[in-house]
């Protein structure tokens, strides 16, 4: 098997795009102010204190615009408005009422609130706000089914089988992009228990080995089966079953699409490189095999769980400075690759301002860089968002740090039988002022001499180089090349 290299991983990487700053509705901003208001009037049928409505009502506008703006409840479009969006218009209306309440409380203790009106302030706010979005989307709907779908007399009666996710899927495809030609009459499965149960509103009403059956029952109510979409795994369905299903369809002339084609094809192909590309990993497993290696994870979990806590201030400042200067979202992710070549997702703050401004048009490469995203990069501080990458196993405190794919060594199997690391040896030894080459022979150097002492070194080395900078450390990176060189003569062959 030829050697694994970053050019093979280089066109497959995606980065994840800054989204242009979140818009508030005009709608959403007028209802943040109404709403507290209609909460005293429907809790005592006047509003006879105004100085007890104008404080709670003031912190509440506030507030909301604030959530609002975080939760970006404005950003789906109303045709598209679906359960995630209602529910996440619901999770900022709890949290605006609630921070409403928890200032007022710290200021005032609420004593010219009645303790109800934070409930009903929910309940106003949530119900116009879900109540406008729908209706939005059920005009949007009449709008397509009248101008985007052409109507057709003959529509097509579809009976699927098994009761899946992906039976869920195409139910859902059909009612949005379809629903004019096609219509779901009903879903057969296997499993007796599923029997007069619902799928996405379709009952499931039988078991496909009875297809035949229930294909004549139809025909006697005067509807015509005239497609039968497999939602199941073919693998799953027993021998009877397909059997029935491939006869019924040939006797009766009725297509059969099998929706397995088009996903777990797909699926069964990755599964068998990722196989061969683990496998390809074994080589060097004898590595990582030594007691150091055994231990490095409960160190990584120990360590960044306490930098975490001890840096809690630290974040909530730099949290803090990136939203004012950059907006939301303060943290990206960029997709690295990471442990036995597993895709891994490389968290940060946020540097860079938007790519686009809010007309969608490109910002200048040399404005989106802000003075203190330099001062954020220069010094580090906003890989702090990878300690929770070391606390869930993606990352180890000390590694070969996860390199862009340009940035890829020829030869990047050794380097993926380790964690990659949040500091590292070829970082502390001049950084960006390495080749990719030289990158990855002290890296190599790394992974065959790591020990607690070793590792303890870089972290120290790591303080210093923030403080006096990085200059190329010749010393290491000749015991790295040699070493490389050494390795090369006595592999056989």
């Amino acid at each position: 098997m030829l050697p694994l290299t970053g050019n093979d991983l280089r066109a497959k990487l995606p980065s994840s795009r800054t989204r242009v700053v979140s818009r508030v509705a005009p709608f959403d901003a007028m209802w943040a102010g109404i709403s507290p208001v209609l909460a005293f009037f429907v809790r005592d049928g006047a509003l006879h204190r105004i100085d007890a409505v104008v404080p709670y009502c003031t912190v509440a506008l506030v507030v909301s615009l604030i959530v609002f703006q975080w939760f970006r409840i404005s950003s789906p479009l109303p045709r598209f408005f679906s359960l995630r969006d209602a529910l996440t218009v619901a999770t900022a209306c709890l949290t605006t009422v609630a921070l409403t309440t928890v200032i007022l409380f710290i200021f005032t203790r609420l004593d010219d609130a009645p303790r109800s009106i934070p409930i009903i302030h929910f309940m106003i706010l949530v119900f116009g706000l879900i109540v406008v979005r729908t209706w939005g989307r059920l005009s949007g709907m009449r709008r397509w089914s009248a101008n985007g779908q052409p109507r057709c007399e003959d529509i097509e009666s579809v009976m699927v089988i098994g009761a899946t996710r992906l039976a869920w899927f195409f139910s859902t495809m059909v009612e949005e992009l379809s629903s004019a030609e096609r219509r779901i009459v009903a879903i057969l499965d296997e499993r007796p228990e599923l029997i007069n149960r619902t799928l996405n509103g379709y009952s499931i009403i039988g078991m496909p080995e009875n297809l035949s059956a229930i294909i004549d029952e139809y025909a006697t109510h005067g509807v015509e089966i005239n497609r039968i979409v497999v939602a199941a795994d073919p693998e799953s369905l027993t021998e009877k079953t397909q059997n029935e299903v491939r006869a019924t369809c040939d006797a009766r002339n009725i297509p059969i699409e099998w929706l397995h084609k088009i996903f777990l094809t797909s699926r069964a192909k990755t599964s068998e490189s990722s196989k061969s590309f683990v496998a390809d990993l074994n080589f060097a497993a004898i590595v990582t095999a030594r007691p150091y290696w055994k231990i490095k994870r409960l160190i990584d979990i120990v360590v960044a769980l306490a930098m975490i806590i001890t840096l809690v201030p630290v974040t909530i400042l730099v949290a803090a400075l990136v939203l004012i200067d950059v907006g939301v979202p303060i943290v990206f992710w960029q997709q690295r690759v990471g442990y036995l070549g597993r895709p891994l997702r490389v968290y940060k703050f946020r540097t860079m301002r938007s790519s686009f401004d809010h007309k969608g048009q490109l910002n200048p490469e040399v404005e989106r860089l802000s003075l203190l995203g330099r001062l954020l990069r220069r010094n580090h501080l906003d890989e702090i968002p990878q300690l929770f990458n070391v606390l869930m196993g993606g990352m180890s405190l000390v590694g070969p740090r996860p390199l862009l794919p340009v940035d890829q060594p020829i030869d990047i199997r050794s380097r993926l039988q380790v964690r990659p690391g949040l500091t590292g040896l070829a970082q502390i030894s001049g950084g960006t002022s390495l080749s990719v080459d030289e990158k990855g022979a002290i890296d190599e150097w790394y992974i065959q001499h790591a020990s607690l002492w070793l590792d303890i070194k870089i972290i120290l080395r790591t303080l210093l180089v923030l403080v006096r900078g990085n200059p190329r450390n010749y010393t290491q990176l000749s015991m790295a090349l040699a070493e490389r060189q050494i390795d090369a003569k006595n592999v056989p062959g």
